[in-house]
């Protein structure tokens, strides 16, 4: 294993792709730091779908295998909340960090998502997009400076100035945030967005690659043309029926969506869309043609005759007032999402907010605490609950001790984050999940998790309004659906089960209140 490891070209300039996470094009080049032969390292990857640039690093010296592999991981872990069908190429030139025993092993650990693919010896134009993209990254202006115009700039009013990073990234961000030819009048960020989205609700494409018209006529262009034609109106749908359901959180003052006509109509193009939706593409397929062959008319017409409804119905004052929604469940179909762009919402100090917030999502969807509950934690609480099956704590609210036991899953689950507690309790050193010397606010921590919520919704553009008392929500309607109210009680540590009960609102699913309210109809 000394000797350098090469892999086939698995991607040929095969470079017009049905959707993202086809391909994925990697290369390094450098940038002068001055007149003393000094160089800035910078490598990038870029989805080649959009030329959307999903990961990068920089270094004043030969960047590594190891620091590679290190946003390669981290890009795997964000694109992929379950293990693809297809697995994605990796396409790099022939260098020694891609050549390395490290990135031989880094493709062995993560077989399942990526297959690595390699130019041919001495031929750069086995990589064109990279190639051409460096291009465009160096030339790419800002106020009308490339990046190499303003490094110098730099370097001339602070010679000594050690971090180049932050100038990488504003143009990388500004690269991302601009329309291309690849992303159809949208900027690469956005686009990939949308499309991932998209393709969850189609079936694999017939062609996921092909050549472009450089190479000549290939006849699998139109087939993948097609594919990203029915994708985008797919994207489109997603986007105007979520703009409508946000229209109808800011305008209805009920608190509950359960019987609301309109939500019905939402729903039953929503219903489960964003879930594990990869196990039943063949039912998906058919449930998005229908809902494009449908269109949003009737959306309108129902929108019309709900406002109309609420305006007789309902007094002037209660009309007036302003109610917040109820949360939705995050159910067993969101989880994974919100588990994989965990984080992500912060710049600063990305790696600890993502070990705390997948730590914490995991307690607060097994386990259904309190916010407060769960910033009082520490890694011996975390390890007795792991070891004996269940976490003993004093309830925030009503001080006072409980048990709450821990399914075999939870366990599991919970032991996989290793990873996750090594950075919060070893490398940062905290004493607490959320603290280093005491807990942080109730009121920081909510903001910082809604701010995470939020930000996944947005990226899954999921129509619901997830907070961070969506967790506690989940655990007590699923516990409503198999067992009484006192044993709900008594398992969450609710003391009067007048709070039990307000959570049986959310006891039955939409599905289940359409199939009553379809018997009360046949009934009249």
């Amino acid at each position: 294993m000394k000797d350098k490891i090469y892999y086939e070209n698995l991607l040929f300039n095969q470079n017009i792709t049905a959707k993202p996470n086809v391909a994925w094009a990697a290369d390094i080049t450098l940038l002068e730091l001055g007149p003393e032969e000094s160089k800035l390292h910078v490598f990038i990857c870029i989805d080649i779908h959009t030329n959307a640039v999903i990961a990068y690093t920089t270094s004043k010296k030969v960047i590594t295998s190891k620091q590679i592999i290190k946003y390669l991981t981290q890009v795997i872990d964000k694109r992929f909340a379950v293990k693809p069908k297809i697995k994605v190429i990796i396409h790099t030139d022939r260098g020694t960090q891609f050549s390395s025993k490290l990135y031989y092993e880094f493709t062995q650990h993560y077989q399942d998502f990526i297959m690595p693919s390699m130019s041919r010896p001495n031929t750069p134009t086995d990589n064109p997009v990279a190639e051409r993209f460096m291009r465009t990254f160096k030339n790419h202006e800002i106020e009308n400076k490339n990046i190499q115009e303003t490094i110098f700039d730099i370097l001339i009013d602070k010679p000594n100035h050690k971090s180049f990073r932050p100038v990488v990234k504003k143009y990388i961000d500004s690269l991302n945030r601009k329309p291309n030819s690849k992303s159809v009048l949208k900027s690469p960020e956005r686009h990939d967005n949308e499309s991932k989205t998209a393709s969850l609700l189609m079936s694999e494409p017939r062609y996921r690659k092909g050549f472009s018209a450089y190479f000549g006529c290939d006849s699998r262009i139109p087939v993948i043309n097609a594919y990203r034609m029915e994708n985008s109106k797919v994207s489109t749908l997603l986007e105007e029926i979520a703009a409508k359901r946000a229209e109808i959180v800011d305008r209805t003052p009920f608190d509950t969506f359960d019987d609301n006509l309109i939500l019905e109509v939402l729903d039953q193009r929503l219903s489960e869309l964003y879930g594990l939706i990869e196990r039943n593409p063949d039912i998906t397929k058919q449930y998005v043609a229908e809902a494009l062959e449908i269109g949003l008319e009737s959306v309108e017409e129902k929108l019309d005759e709900v406002n109309s409804k609420i305006d007789m119905l309902l007094p002037n004052k209660k009309a007036d007032r302003n109610v917040q929604p109820l949360r939705d469940p995050l159910n067993a179909d969101l989880f994974p999402l919100f588990m994989c762009h965990a984080g992500h919402s912060f710049d600063y100090q990305q790696n600890l907010k993502r070990a705390q917030f997948r730590i914490a999502y995991t307690i607060l969807y097994y386990v259904g605490l309190r916010i407060n509950e769960i910033r009082q934690l520490k890694q011996i609480d975390i390890d007795n609950a792991i070891s004996a099956g269940q976490f003993n704590l004093v309830h925030y609210k009503n001080k006072q001790a409980h048990i709450h036991v821990l399914s075999a899953k939870a366990v599991q689950d919970l032991k996989k984050l290793q990873l996750e507690f090594s950075t919060v309790f070893g490398q940062y050193k905290y004493n607490y999940l959320f603290g280093k010397e005491k807990p942080i606010s109730k009121e920081t921590l909510i903001r910082n998790i809604n701010k995470d919520l939020k930000n996944t919704s947005e990226i899954c553009h999921l129509p619901y309004n997830i907070k961070s008392h969506s967790f506690r929500v989940n655990f007590i309607s699923n516990l409503l659906k198999i067992t009484t109210l006192q044993n709900t009680a008594d398992i969450i540590g609710h003391k009067d089960i007048k709070s039990t009960m307000s959570y049986k609102r959310y006891s039955l699913s939409k599905k289940e209140i359409e199939e009553l309210l379809q018997k009360i109809q046949e009934g009249n």
